[in-house]
């Protein structure tokens, strides 16, 4: 038996032109427009943040950048930017280093969970890809809780918390005084004034100063996780919750996990490790991992 796709009136549908010429995904478009030897090279991932794209181009493949263009404004129409990565993260303010292939404006508004957030992504760090793990933080909080968000950059921690649960009160700390900017011009974007506060300034400093304990405090930067640990135990509640991202090999995740219980401990702490979860890639066989801390007592 042969089908066929027709209309409700019994026509076939008008083929689209521009739907034969869709190509599929990046590395099958630039398979045939590469080197043989480079081939082994093409990534098909890359990062879209509103409507700026972010891909990985080692310095050897820069000549099919004009191909990459191509196939973008091919399959999504509505990006303005392309920004090539040609640094990792890093420094105080987490900030990477692009280069532009397509367009000039690096300013955009990227959406999640109906929130927006408005971010250069040369000024200030956000990454699209921690969208389903700030739901899952955000799902947590309980009604009335009380959270501190550490390094929370253009807030994106913070606001999507106070959109979809019901916290009292959610205090971000960021250190990179552009994000900050950002961050109370999101705070006003999406209507959180009176849950939301932007805190700038050095977590080492800031923390100490906070008025009482939260219900929960949220770790989301892992570079050097390890060094602040201890402020986040500073003003965690009993039967609190500390969620703490690092990077870890995947046969270092039990190190870590026995690292953390004897911070714990050693600090006059009672607690475990609740759960642990992979949430992010960073090199072969190196990940970004969060783990949730239970605080169950805490010292007088």
């Amino acid at each position: 038996m042969i089908l066929s796709i027709t209309q409700e009136n019994g026509k076939y549908p008008k083929p689209d032109p521009f739907m034969r010429m869709r190509p599929g995904n990046l590395k099958e478009y630039l398979k045939d427009r590469a080197r043989k030897e480079d081939v082994g090279e093409l990534r098909r991932g890359f990062e879209i943040i509103g409507d700026i794209m972010i891909i990985d181009l080692p310095d050897h493949l820069l000549y099919l950048k004009d191909d990459i263009v191509e196939w973008v404004k091919m399959k999504h129409r509505h990006i303005k930017t392309i920004l090539r990565k040609t640094g990792e993260t890093k420094g105080e303010y987490r900030i990477a280093e692009y280069e532009i292939l397509y367009g000039s404006d690096t300013e955009t508004v990227a959406r999640e969970h109906r929130c927006r957030f408005r971010v250069d992504v040369r000024k200030a760090y956000y990454s699209s890809k921690l969208s389903g793990e700030r739901e899952r933080i955000a799902r947590k909080v309980r009604e009335g809780e009380r959270v501190l968000v550490m390094f929370a950059g253009v807030g994106p921690y913070a606001i999507v918390i106070a959109r979809l649960s019901e916290p009292s009160e959610v205090i971000g700390i960021e250190l990179n005084p552009e994000a900050v900017r950002y961050f109370q011009e999101n705070i006003k974007l999406n209507k959180v004034e009176g849950v939301v506060k932007a805190i700038q300034g050095d977590v080492r400093q800031e923390v100490p100063k906070l008025d009482g304990k939260f219900d929960r405090v949220v770790m989301p930067a892992p570079y050097n996780a390890d060094e602040f640990l201890h402020l986040a135990l500073l003003k965690t509640k009993s039967r609190g919750y500390i969620h703490f991202y690092t990077f870890a090999g995947e046969e270092e995740v039990e190190d870590r996990k026995r690292w953390i219980l004897h911070e714990i401990e050693k600090r006059g702490f009672s607690g475990f490790v609740e759960s642990f979860r992979e949430c992010g890639n960073f090199a072969p066989r190196v990940n970004r991992y969060v783990f949730d801390i239970f605080i169950s007592e805490v010292p007088l």
